[in-house]
């Protein structure tokens, strides 16, 4: 948090709908392959973004690595068996032939499911971000003293930022 009150989950929450309706289908391709590839959390993920640019507060790995493991088991237990569950519905022939309209009713409800069960992450996220400690102000003294700290980092090495 920037300034000791609670983070908005309604705000995060409309934050991140808007967000993801907003991708382009190419963004939304790459987000999901690298969901189902590479296991990237997409709730944690959108935010990210809602913390740097509502917030001005942008995570850290460390922090990142710290409210994805606040979310782990809710995300192992109840979102992927529900996003599984759903996926195998999509084609219901192999297993429940004559049976489409009623399987597809039951997929747009665990379909629900999952999304509600995605709010509920997102809604741990803003507890546990509002539990951190606010990160140093952005004081004219702070940033004086980060700007002197690359000037020397610049100095130091004459190569730098060119290093080959």
């Amino acid at each position: 948090m920037t300034d000791g009150r609670p983070v908005s989950k309604q705000d995060a929450w409309d934050f991140i709908v808007a967000r993801y309706r907003d991708l382009t289908p190419d963004e939304s391709k790459r987000l999901h392959a690298l969901q189902d590839e590479q296991g990237l959390d997409i709730v944690l993920h959108l935010f990210q973004e809602y913390s740097a640019l509502r917030l001005a507060r942008s995570l850290t790995p460390d922090e990142v690595a710290a409210a994805g493991s606040q979310v782990a088991g809710w995300r192992s237990e109840v979102i992927l068996p529900l996003r599984r569950l759903r996926r195998a519905l999509k084609d219901p022939s192999g297993f429940a032939p004559g049976q489409e309209e009623s399987v597809q009713a039951l997929r747009a409800h665990i379909a629900r499911a999952e999304l509600d069960a995605e709010q509920a992450e997102l809604y741990a996220l803003c507890d546990w971000l509002s539990s951190q400690a606010c990160p140093r102000p952005r004081t004219p003294e702070n940033v004086v003293g980060h700007l002197k700290r690359e000037s020397r980092m610049q100095y130091a090495n004459p190569c730098w930022p060119w290093d080959p």
